[in-house]
């Protein structure tokens, strides 16, 4: 007779199969972390195009929706067409490929106008700084020349750390950046061709993105019915919950954030016209493209366009730098609120953080979507946690625990009421503390002991009827007021 395996058998030879499979990937990731490293980046790097496109489309779905939603819906419906019956199914494909079309044609218009008027003018002003940069430097020499003749001591010690310096700088010319101009040369030559690459990746982008848009409703679909194939009903619930309060997230502060920095950047070009400060479309489009980042763009903005406004006028600069900080006031308390509201819900701590992780890891990228994408992981751990809580029929408000010492079956001990003896709860007294009991005691102790050591200085202290003297009252009576 056969031996036939159960389910139960069945079950234990697949577990010892899954055991040792990812067994033997983590031996491999563990000791060929490099090559892995490679190989995703190669993936990466074949599927940008696609990422590329993905990302297009997903900035240009509200596009698509409002064309849909306040244009050619209400015409169909204008005429007693209602394009969400099933039976209209044929025409909402051809109405879909209009709405594409003119979403791509949006798109289009809004880079030509950025080409037609914002890239002539940037190159227009490039050119004047290249042109009248050795003007900028000798006004730069001069107002330095003038200020260290002004403060001699200053001036030698610049001229010190010169002679001290200078050697070390002429080496480095020699050795380092000279033969290294054949490798600057060949980095020029790459950054080229990358060019080239770049722009056959937006064609490709594109591309996709007229397919992503076009399909958007049938991969949303495709995406759910996976989660409630392959999850629990509940579980699936909960993932699709989650990708949808990340769109919500995303597009509320991506979409806002492109759009405060649009007015931000033409508010600082008008204000610039107006103040007579040179260069107010390239400074303006400084400061637009400087607020996207969080936090710390409108750091960057200022101080690359003082930089740029000192060399040409410092009295300049010095408005430019109000300006925008004024600017940035009524964007950070009225503007950004009206149109971001609060769609991350983070505080500025972890604003701050989200930026610097996520920037290191993805660079510029990250420092844009590393704040949308830490409040999603922000939301997805505060849930899971009150979920948690709820199950233990525990308290689910924070500030319930901020005093909380410990808990037990009787609910939340404060730490004003905690038995030190059970748990560990009140501090040991700070050193600081400790110091300030000692300068108190030793204070009391010398106001004791002196006058039964020394009745000299006592006596010293007195008139010729034994009374104190005035002035001495009335010290007494100013140290007791300080002491009290």
């Amino acid at each position: 007779m056969k031996w036939k395996p159960g389910k139960k058998q069945l079950s234990i030879m697949l577990s010892v199969i899954m055991i040792g499979v990812v067994l033997m990937l983590f031996y491999y990731v563990l000791f060929n972390w490099k090559a892995v490293n490679r190989g995703v980046g190669n993936i990466f790097s074949i599927l940008t195009p696609i990422i590329i496109g993905c990302v297009i489309a997903y900035i240009l779905i509200p596009v698509l929706n409002f064309i849909e939603s306040r244009w050619i819906y209400p015409i169909y419906r204008f005429n007693g067409i209602d394009l969400k019956n099933p039976k209209n199914r044929k025409r909402r494909k051809k109405v879909r490929s209009v709405s594409v079309l003119l979403t791509i044609a949006f798109l289009f218009l809004i880079v030509y106008a950025m080409m037609a008027v914002l890239v002539p003018q940037i190159i227009k002003s490039i050119n004047e700084i290249i042109t009248n940069f050795p003007i900028y430097v000798s006004n730069t020499q001069r107002f330095i020349d003038k200020y260290l003749t002004d403060n001699p001591q200053i001036r030698s010690m610049v001229d010190s750390l010169f002679q001290q310096y200078s050697s070390t700088i002429t080496d480095m010319l020699k050795t380092k950046l000279l033969p290294n101009v054949t490798t600057v040369l060949q980095r020029v030559s790459k950054s080229m061709i990358t060019a080239i690459q770049v722009f056959f990746y937006l064609v490709v982008g594109i591309i996709v993105a007229i397919y992503v848009l076009n399909s958007k409703e049938h991969f949303a679909g495709q995406a759910k019915k996976l989660c409630y194939a392959f999850m629990k009903k509940e579980t699936a619930n909960e993932v699709i919950s989650a990708f949808r309060y990340a769109n919500f997230t995303f597009t509320g502060f991506v979409i806002g954030k492109l759009v405060d920095s649009l007015i931000i950047g033409l508010v600082a070009f008008i204000f610039c016209e107006i103040l007579k400060i040179p260069y107010p479309v390239l400074l303006g489009f400084i400061v637009g493209i400087t607020n996207i980042i969080p936090f710390f763009g409108p750091y960057i903005g200022g101080f690359v366009g003082g930089i740029l406004l000192v060399m040409i006028n410092p009295i300049k600069a010095l408005v430019f730098l109000i300006m925008l900080m004024i600017l940035q006031q009524i964007d950070g308390n009225i503007l950004g609120p009206i149109i971001l509201g609060n769609s991350t819900g983070l505080s500025s701590f972890w604003v701050i953080f989200s930026i610097m992780l996520f920037g290191g890891i993805m660079g510029p990228i990250g420092w844009l979507i590393g704040v949308p994408t830490f409040a999603c992981l922000y939301t997805f751990i505060g849930y899971v946690t009150k979920k948690k809580l709820r199950e233990r029929k525990l308290p689910r408000d924070t500030s319930t625990y901020i005093n909380a010492a410990y808990i037990d079956d009787n609910g939340v001990t404060t730490i004003d009421e905690a038995d030190n003896s059970k748990y560990y709860v009140h501090n040991e007294e700070s050193s600081l503390r400790r110091v300030f009991k000692i300068y108190k005691k030793s204070k009391t102790l010398i106001n004791n002991v002196v006058p039964n050591i020394a009745p000299e200085l006592t006596e010293n202290n007195q008139d010729e009827n034994g009374d104190v003297k005035k002035d001495q009252v009335e010290d007494n009576s100013n140290d007791d007021k300080f002491e009290s």
